[in-house]
Parts: structure tokens; sequence; C-alpha cells
């Protein structure tokens, strides 16, 4: 997330870059838990795709199951809010790298194998 609103590429972040951060991920609190219908603290599969849904993605069951099985750290088939944060980060950062390829947004594109892997890398390790 540093990386996301380091803006000056100096790989810190100043105060006013904090302040954006901090905003953001006051706005993600106050998502997830409008979403955390249960007040548990936690957000499960169903609740998951709901907010995605109003996110405008509209995903299969098979995703939300892997979502949920690759970012659930406790076990308890539901994401803690940090997890919430990270899946959102990723989402949000592969969107942004596949849309930079899918120029008719048609929502299919057509790359190379190094392609993927150059995309990938570049989104993990450095999310827009």
């Amino acid at each position: 997330m540093i990386g996301m609103f380091d803006k000056d590429g100096d790989g810190t972040v100043s105060f006013e870059e904090f302040c954006h951060l901090w905003k953001y991920i006051t706005d993600w609190l106050n998502c997830f838990k409008s979403f955390d219908r249960d007040n548990s603290g936690t957000i499960d599969k169903t609740e998951l795709k709901t907010a995605f849904a109003s996110f405008g993605f509209r995903l299969s069951d098979a995703f939300y199951d892997l979502v949920v099985r690759k970012f659930d750290r406790n076990n308890s088939n539901s994401i803690t809010f940090d997890d919430y944060i990270q899946i959102c980060v990723c989402l949000q950062s592969l969107t942004v790298a596949f849309r930079s390829h899918d120029k008719e947004m048609t929502g299919i594109i057509t790359i190379s194998y190094e392609e993927f892997l150059m995309m990938i890398v570049q989104t993990m390790f450095h999310p827009v």
C-alpha cells in the first residue's frame, strides 16, 4: 500500500501522502463494516460477493471460494479487515493492469506468457 501512495517515488510516505493513505484505509474500514452484516468483524463469502457486486464485479462462486480460501488466515471461512484491504488492493491493481491491455473493454485480452508474468510482477510488487 505504501507504493500506492508514494506519489513522488522516493520509497517513503510523506505526511501528506500518509494523510491520503489514512483516508483510504478509513474509507475501506467503513465499507468493510457496511458489508459485515452480522457484525462479526469478518466478512464471509456471501458478504464479500455482495461487496464486490456493489463495486461492479460479477464474478463466479468459484472465484469467491478461491479468494476466501487463499486469504482466510484464521481458517474461519471468512476474512478479516486487513485481508479485505489486501484483496481490494490486489483486485484493483490487477484490474488496472488488465484494462491497460483491454483497450476495447471487452473483458478479454490476448497476451504472451511473458507479458502475463510482467503484468503480475509489476502489479504485485508495485501496485497502482
